[in-house]
């Protein structure tokens, strides 16, 4: 039962239709559908707030395979069906003793079943619970606390381009954090110390401490700088799983003249580690006025014990027809060393007119002893696959509490690795709303261009395709 003083929010997003084009030469769309929809429940009494929430989603897309991956699909077509729905629900009790001391418990659970056909098909659901408890500590200190633990439980069905064994397994993470903020000049100087602690069933223990200092000479200025450690765990299928890569390893080294067909496989490791990052960063933030700020943040990121793979010895498959197998193993001998800056700028020259610009720049060197580590788009490869130069513009207009008109403009310079060229594209939206809960809207998407691409797949062997220009029209209603 919800009284009249407990918000009570219900929303649903209708089934929307899109659509991308192929290359030239390719006869391939891309087409996808997607409903969406949830309600959120808030509920005060006195010092506890309360918040009951749940989503879900049902989407149904549809790719081709590449030619050079044929033999992945019973479809001579090489048409992929795809189809992923699932939900999740969550509680949230929040309990303010002051200021300074809060308390904090959530859970959360999620399930999700996707397919696509004849790629493979995957189920999977988890559960979170989250604790976190603030509060000062003498008269310069305010520490924070927590504690976290997932069950995760996934299965994944054998296909001819990805196996894992076991094909069901569940695994367990659980953890701690601890930080201490530290007044060492009041409204001046902020030092902030603390860690995280996590215990998982592929690498066991791992520790991640971090250090941030933010001195602020005065209102319109401040300056901070923070150093970090943090890891990235295995996953299930760099422990677990043989996929077939063929097709990538034939469009790295071409088809070579032999008298077998090829057959690449790469295969987990239970041996492969976390990879680990050390970062440094620097930043720096000016407010102009209450209107204009600009903010400016450097850093350097020393990554070691990176993924790579390592080829090992060539041998012929039985049976007819015969194949050279080529089998990898996932390895940690990689490591690289990135740095770059980001800035941005937030104008508002009108109280109904805001401007918002951002700027990035990254550069990344990867180093390996592996051969064939260019080939790799989330190894080597990442030096090209990574745009250096990213620049955004939004325009977010009012003419009166009904009508809005926001645009935005983006450059992405090139993709290397897959020969994609550097684009400048914007997108449009024009909104009303009649009454309080409903929004007519016009989006135009892509009006630049008659077309461009942005990305390619880099474990799924489809046919690349472009993002078409578009104008949609459509009503929003909440109830």
């Amino acid at each position: 039962m919800i009284n009249e003083d407990t918000p009570f929010r219900v929303y649903a997003k209708g089934f929307t239709r899109g659509q991308t084009q192929a290359l030239s030469g390719e006869s391939a769309n891309d087409q996808w559908h997607s409903a969406r929809g949830g309600f959120r429940i808030d509920h005060n009494r006195g010092i506890d707030q309360f918040t009951l929430q749940s989503d879900f989603f049902s989407n149904f897309d549809g790719s081709t395979l590449d030619k050079s991956a044929s033999n992945l699909s019973t479809n001579r077509s090489g048409d992929m069906r795809g189809h992923n729905e699932g939900g999740n629900i969550r509680f949230r009790w929040d309990r303010t003793f002051s200021e300074q001391s809060a308390f904090m418990l959530q859970a959360y659970y999620d399930r999700s079943r996707s397919q696509l056909l004849p790629i493979g098909k995957f189920d999977a659901e988890s559960f979170d619970v989250d604790m976190q408890y603030r509060f000062p500590l003498f008269e310069q200190h305010n520490l924070t606390w927590g504690a976290n633990y997932r069950l995760y439980h996934n299965k994944v069905p054998d296909t001819n381009l990805l196996t894992l064994s076991p094909r069901e397994q569940t695994n367990h993470l659980i953890g701690t954090f601890i930080r201490d903020d530290i007044t060492l000049i009041p409204d001046r100087l902020l030092f902030t110390v603390g860690s995280r602690f996590e215990h998982n069933d592929f690498t066991g223990m791992e520790i991640q401490p971090n250090a941030r200092l933010m001195w602020t000479p005065n209102t319109e200025n401040s300056i901070w700088m923070a150093v970090s450690r943090a890891v990235r765990t295995p996953s299930r299928a760099e422990n677990d799983a043989i996929i077939n890569i063929t097709p990538q390893l034939q469009s790295s080294i071409g088809s070579p003249l032999l008298p077998f067909p090829i057959s690449a496989l790469l295969n987990g490791s239970s041996g492969f580690n976390s990879e680990k990052l050390i970062a440094y960063e620097l930043g720096y933030r000016h407010q102009f006025s209450p209107q204009a700020s600009i903010d400016m943040t450097g850093f350097i990121n020393d990554y070691s014990q990176m993924r790579d793979s390592a080829l090992g010895a060539l041998s012929l498959s039985t049976g007819s027809p015969r194949q050279l197998i080529f089998p990898f193993t996932i390895s940690n001998q990689g490591s690289a060393l990135t740095y770059g800056f980001e800035t941005s700028v937030d104008w508002k020259p009108k109280d109904n007119w805001r401007l918002q610009s951002s700027y990035s720049f990254l550069h990344i060197d990867f180093s390996s002893k592996n051969f064939l580590t260019k080939s790799d788009p989330t190894g080597g490869g990442a030096e090209k696959v990574t745009p250096q130069h990213q620049l955004s513009v939004r325009s977010n207009y009012d003419f009166s509490e009904r009508l809005q008109f926001n645009l935005w403009l983006r450059y992405i310079s090139n993709i290397g690795f897959y020969h994609i060229p550097g684009y400048v594209t914007m997108d449009a939206k024009l909104a009303y709303k009649p009454a309080k809960n409903i929004e007519l809207f016009v989006v135009g998407q892509n009006l630049f261009s008659q077309n461009h691409r942005e990305t390619v797949s880099e474990f799924t062997p489809i046919v690349p395709v472009f993002i078409p220009r578009g104008v949609y029209a459509g009503v929003q209603w909440r109830f």
